[in-house]
């Protein structure tokens, strides 16, 4: 999937709906070669590397959601004109952190939890790791998360609870 890769210059956006986010939209001409569905990605925004999916607008338009720990890397903020180069990669694909691997490696019964969680419940755990630059940061959200998750004390898996 790393083939073809894509770039374009935008301006860093913020736009208001249920919740308000700061976005880079996509060009038109992009948006007509991306397939349908579910498209992520990995590349670079001003030199720093992300791994996005694509977002949906109901006007057909699609965009990056860039974050603030994204931003901050970046050096950049509302209204700066950024260079975006990005691939798409496989959306069924979840790179675990090293840190993570180790625990769950180290732990059968961590293990074992973390299989139950979805994949995209996964994803946002694994942002949760990779958002800290610190290895020993890093070691200790894998340490937590898997505690947590023994202990089914983790926000998703009491929301999970609370609806069954």
């Amino acid at each position: 999937m790393k083939d073809k890769s894509y770039q374009f210059t935008a301006t860093l956006e913020t736009i208001h709906g249920t919740m308000k986010a700061t976005v880079i939209f996509l060009p038109e001409a992009i948006v007509k070669k991306l397939p349908a569905g579910r498209v992520r990605t990995a590349g670079t925004i001003n030199g720093t590397s992300f791994d996005l999916a694509v977002q949906y607008k109901k006007d057909g338009s699609r965009y990056f959601s860039v974050g603030s720990i994204l931003r901050r890397a970046a050096r950049v903020k509302e209204g700066d004109r950024v260079t975006v180069v990005f691939h798409l990669t496989d959306p069924n694909k979840l790179v675990i952190p090293e840190e993570m691997e180790a625990v769950l490696e180290q732990d059968d019964e961590a293990r074992k939890v973390w299989d139950t969680f979805t994949q995209g419940y996964q994803r946002s755990l694994v942002y949760y790791i990779t958002s800290v630059k610190n290895s020993d940061s890093r070691i200790k959200r894998a340490l937590e998360i898997a505690e947590k998750a023994k202990a089914r004390a983790l926000s998703g898996q009491q929301a999970k609870a609370k609806k069954a």
